[in-house]
């Protein structure tokens, strides 16, 4: 009896041990199966959820350079790229700027900057920590001296200091001359960069730098005197430099951005709107409107402000527009009766009110006046960056001729809403074989296109002089005051 006692308690016991074991592993079986580690977002990822795009650029004339669509607003080829870039993730453009490149890559070491909008081939003890975007953007490094001084033609004949931006890709290129060229010394300076040594050039200070030639082109404006000696590469891309440490995401889809780009025109475009008008320079004529910004701009500079803050207008592209005109001369005249700062014809005056044309004040306000009407005028249809193209060439020739070259564009497979395509159409407009069919008949288009590209040429000449003004004023001078000492020193 107590044999079979103890058994039955047994097997109770043995029943009970295996349904608590039964529990124990239905509750806790997930405690004892691993789990995979837990996901990490993509940069690409965090930066959307972010809603903000980050872009370290250097602080410098050429990125700095302030669109005539958004006065005092940071404009030009790179920040319109990027603007592109970011729209197309839907994120916010935020651009943080540093001095030299030592301070970019230590605010992207720091994880403040999600890409480098800047070469840094040239700094090599960080090259290995970043890795670069295709290319897509074609430059040219040029040798510059002053005017009026020996021309070198190759390294072979420099004789004089030759300073370049450390970590620059100007040092990058030279390193790897030494090898062809035993005797090339230079100097590399860590304060100042390719537009502040143009200046150093001008100056005197210096003999001979290397830059860029789109810089070299905004700075010749500014400053006529600096010419170029020679072609020191004309292979150079532009890249952009995503941190090696992260994931290749942000990269790829940049990469992938550029490519679409570059198929539908986007890139081309902009290179257009920022540098077409860097293919021609003519070194007396701006060295003319150099000196009438100083001498002759500050007696009409504020009838300019007013009146095109009045109608929505960047001053500047209205001066220079009256510039292109009359020279900015209030008594200007010419034989089909235009008069005045803007040369505006009578009925035109009329129609806007302006009593005397040859009166300065009145003359920038029919003007100014006048333009915004036409460019309110322009079709939706056209890009808002464009318009103010359309407009001018409309105010040269006449709106109804304007109207005819965008037909024209239609009728050659063109897109009549590009600029750039309508001013390959304009001069057609003189050829018995096009205007013969069109409504407004017969104009000098090719006048027109003269009229928009020597205006660009001016409106950059102006708001480059202007702003290479603001920044030395703003961020330059201690730095020249204390090279300057160095240079006195050597």
């Amino acid at each position: 009896m107590i044999r079979r006692v103890v058994l039955w308690c047994i097997s109770l016991i043995t029943i009970t041990l295996t349904i608590l074991a039964i529990v124990f592993a239905l509750f806790f079986k997930e405690e004892f199966i691993p789990k995979d580690p837990p996901r990490q977002n993509t940069i690409l990822q965090k930066v959307t959820e972010n809603k903000e795009l980050r872009v370290g650029m250097l602080r410098n004339l050429t990125t700095l350079y302030i669109d005539y669509r958004n006065p005092n607003v940071v404009g030009g080829f790179d920040y319109a790229l990027l603007q592109k870039f970011s729209d197309k993730l839907g994120l916010k453009l935020k651009i943080i700027f540093a001095n030299t490149l030592p301070e970019l890559v230590e605010k992207s070491h720091e994880g403040k900057i999600d890409l480098i909008a800047a070469q840094i081939k040239g700094y090599t003890a960080e090259c290995d920590n970043f890795i670069a975007s295709e290319p897509f953007h074609p430059i040219i490094q040029q040798l510059v001296y002053l005017k009026g001084t020996v021309k070198p033609y190759s390294f072979d004949h420099i004789k004089g200091n030759l300073t370049i931006p450390k970590y620059s890709s100007q040092s990058y290129l030279l390193n790897n001359l030494t090898k062809e060229y035993d005797n090339l010394v230079w100097n590399e300076s860590d304060i100042l960069n390719q537009e502040e040594l143009l200046k150093l050039v001008v100056d005197k200070k210096i003999d001979y730098t290397i830059a860029n030639h789109y810089t070299v082109a905004i700075m010749q404006r500014i400053y006529p005197l600096l010419t170029v000696a020679f072609t020191v590469d004309d292979n150079w891309s532009q890249n952009w430099y995503f941190p090696k440490s992260q994931d290749h995401s942000l990269r790829d889809k940049f990469n992938e951005f550029i490519k679409e780009a570059y198929l539908n025109g986007t890139i081309q475009k902009l290179e257009y709107h920022y540098f077409s008008y860097m293919k021609k320079f003519d070194y007396v004529d701006t060295q003319k409107f150099i000196q009438a910004i100083n001498k002759t701009l500050p007696k009409y500079q504020e009838y300019f402000e007013i009146y095109a803050a009045e109608n929505e207008l960047d001053w500047k592209l209205i001066a220079a527009m009256s510039y292109q005109e009359s020279h900015w001369n209030p008594r200007a005249a010419s034989s089909t009766g235009v008069r005045g700062m803007m040369m505006l014809t009578k009925p035109t005056a009329d129609s806007l009110g302006i009593k005397n044309r040859l009166d300065a004040e009145q003359s920038i306000k029919g003007g100014s006046i006048y333009v915004k009407k036409i460019i309110d005028r322009m079709p939706t249809t056209i890009p808002a960056e464009e318009r103010i193209w359309f407009a001018l060439a409309a105010y040269n020739m006449g709106i109804g001729h304007l109207w005819d070259a965008r037909s024209l564009a239609v009728k050659l497979n063109k897109n009549p809403d590009s600029w750039q395509d309508v001013r390959q159409v304009l001069p057609l407009l003189s050829e018995e074989e096009y205007y013969t069919n069109l409504k407004y008949g017969f104009a000098r288009g090719y006048q027109a296109v003269h009229f928009v590209d020597s205006i660009q040429q001016y409106y950059m000449s102006l708001v480059g002089y202007l702003l290479e003004s603001e920044l030395r004023q703003k961020h330059i001078d201690e730095k020249f005051a204390s090279v300057m000492m160095n240079f006195t020193q050597e």
